[in-house]
């Protein structure tokens, strides 16, 4: 580290402390995190896990990114703790969550990304730090979005009255670019591929939910295996199979 870059991290610090202490600008606080994720070093850390925890709401924002790029730098576990930490504190604001998962994302593989598939399993988690979560998760090749994706759908209007989470997830499964996903809800339907957080429920709709999910998700690829799936042995299967292809065949 030159000693102009020093300097620079070192007057940033002070301002990040004041900031916290009520004695300086927030403005400025914020801006000094902003500088930190440029020449940020191990000696700020505290101070910017301190600002994650307890800033005013942007300047938390400022301090994810910040301690991410210092870890890039210098890998440090007082890092991940605090990204970790601040991503499953449902007292934090959406905001701060958002910008800590993004933090995360690009510090972890998918190996330490636990946080990011926890936070999905909680259905007070807000939309927009959900749909980061899911973001983060597919640009970390998690071998899981479409299972976690279908996990939202099938509770999403149970605990959502505003149905907001199920309309996002089932977007996101028509997005999804998975040339498998309708087998793999087929194998979901069928007990073969397990939901690992919330399995399939008489109060998610039980397996007739996946069913109709496959239709909603690819109206005109799902037909092949509804059809199939109209003389299942698993008469719920069946009913549910009819019940979309007749929905469908109305939307012609």
């Amino acid at each position: 580290m030159t000693i102009l870059s020093r300097l620079k991290e070192s007057k940033a610090r002070r301002c990040i402390e004041a900031a916290l202490s009520g004695a300086g600008d927030a403005y400025e606080g914020v801006q000094a995190a902003r500088t930190l994720r440029e020449v940020g070093s191990e000696r700020c850390v505290g101070v910017l896990c301190e600002a994650l925890e307890r800033g005013e709401k942007r300047l938390r924002q400022e301090a994810a990114p910040a301690l991410a790029a210092i870890h890039q730098r210098s890998p440090d576990k007082r890092i991940l703790a605090a990204l970790n930490a601040a991503i499953l504190h449902a007292s934090q604001p959406a905001e701060v969550r958002e910008a800590a998962v993004e933090a995360l994302a690009q510090v972890v593989d998918v190996r330490r990304a636990g946080s990011l598939v926890q936070v999905l399993t909680s259905h007070k988690t807000p939309l927009r730090v959900r749909a980061a979560a899911i973001a983060a998760l597919k640009k970390l090749h998690y071998a899981e979005v479409l299972e976690r994706l279908v996990e939202s759908a099938l509770f999403g209007e149970r605990l959502d009255p505003k149905c907001e989470i199920r309309r996002w997830a089932i977007h996101e499964l028509r997005t999804l670019d998975d040339h498998e996903k309708l087998a793999k809800l087929y194998q979901i339907a069928h007990g073969q591929r397990r939901l690992r957080y919330r399995g399939v429920s008489d109060e998610s709709g039980g397996v007739g939910a996946i069913v109709r999910l496959m239709a909603e998700v690819d109206p005109r690829g799902s037909r092949r295996f509804l059809n199939q799936m109209t003389d299942d042995l698993n008469p719920e299967i069946r009913a549910a199979a009819r019940e979309a292809l007749a929905s469908l065949e109305q939307q012609d």
